[in-house]
């Protein structure tokens, strides 16, 4: 992951957490300068502002998924020697732990050509390095390809979850039904469709489910989810993915999104005049 790479992953995931630059600063221990200039790839943070900054975002830095390792080697060849060039030019100084973490990311990534790249989608949660994620041609609910996130540790306290967000501007005041369908395999603890409403002026939630009420554990075929929610018109984006609990592998696929109505409008309900079928002969 090169400079500028690494400043769009940050502001990615700080956005998809609704934190301010403020507050992940705060939060980090890194000042609200050195944030705005890394996610503007103005500068070259050091080790440890590396691993404050995506400790906050709950974000595995050696776990990144990239297309493939050739992409990773050569992105990661090209920073470090863009990094020399910046020490040889400005004559600022380099950390030494910033030159070695680089080093073990880059051997590290040897280990990781089982991970796949899904265009559009990003791995996160508690223990996102407790999980891998990738594409699936035999599980697939279509027959063509479908997303999994799988455990690849034991005894996972936490979560993990594949996610996707979206500008809000097309479905505000409106109420929205997400779809998906969800297979399961050894789920021990639970797993759901999640998604999350965010608001443009404040870091809360205006509105998110993620089925714990519901959730989807054990063993199980293609299990159609839903999850109808209100998008008010202050909301910035739309937050949603597939997330796992603990051990166990779900598949996830046909994702889809469907209008309502507008928040305001009456839902109308087919009631009819008197019971009907009660004796269930018709």
């Amino acid at each position: 992951m090169n400079q500028p790479e690494l400043g769009k992953k940050i502001l990615e995931l700080r956005l998809a957490k609704g934190l301010t630059q403020t507050e992940l600063a705060e939060k980090s221990k890194v000042s609200l300068r050195t944030i705005q200039r890394i996610e503007l790839a103005e500068v070259t943070p050091r080790s440890f502002s590396i691993k404050s900054i995506f400790s906050v975002l709950e974000f595995d830095f050696y776990n990144t998924i990239v297309p493939n390792e050739s992409e990773k080697t050569s992105s990661l060849k090209n920073w470090i020697i863009n990094l020399f060039n910046l020490k040889i030019h400005t004559m600022k100084k380099l950390s030494f732990l910033t030159i070695l973490f680089l080093i073990a990311f880059l051997l590290n990534s040897k280990n990781e050509s089982h991970a796949q790249s899904i265009n559009g989608w990003f791995k996160t949660g508690s223990k996102a390095k407790s999980y891998e994620v990738g594409l699936n041609s035999a599980a697939s609910k279509t027959g063509k390809k479908c997303a999994y996130i799988k455990s690849v540790e034991e005894n996972i306290n936490g979560f993990g979850a594949l996610m996707q967000r979206c500008d809000a501007k097309n479905y505000l005041g409106k109420r929205v039904k997400m779809t998906a369908y969800i297979k399961a395999e050894n789920v021990k603890n639970w797993s759901g469709m999640w998604l999350r409403v965010d608001s443009k002026y404040s870091k809360k939630s205006l509105s998110f489910d993620n089925m714990r009420d519901r959730p989807i554990k054990g063993t199980t075929d293609w299990v159609k989810c839903e999850i109808i929610l209100n998008v008010p018109k202050e909301s910035s984006t739309l937050n949603y993915g597939v997330l796992l609990n603990g051990e166990g592998e779900v598949f996830f696929d046909r994702v889809s999104f469907e209008i309502l109505g507008d928040i305001t409008a009456e839902v109308k309900i087919n009631v009819p005049e008197k019971p009907a079928n009660i004796d269930f002969e018709e």
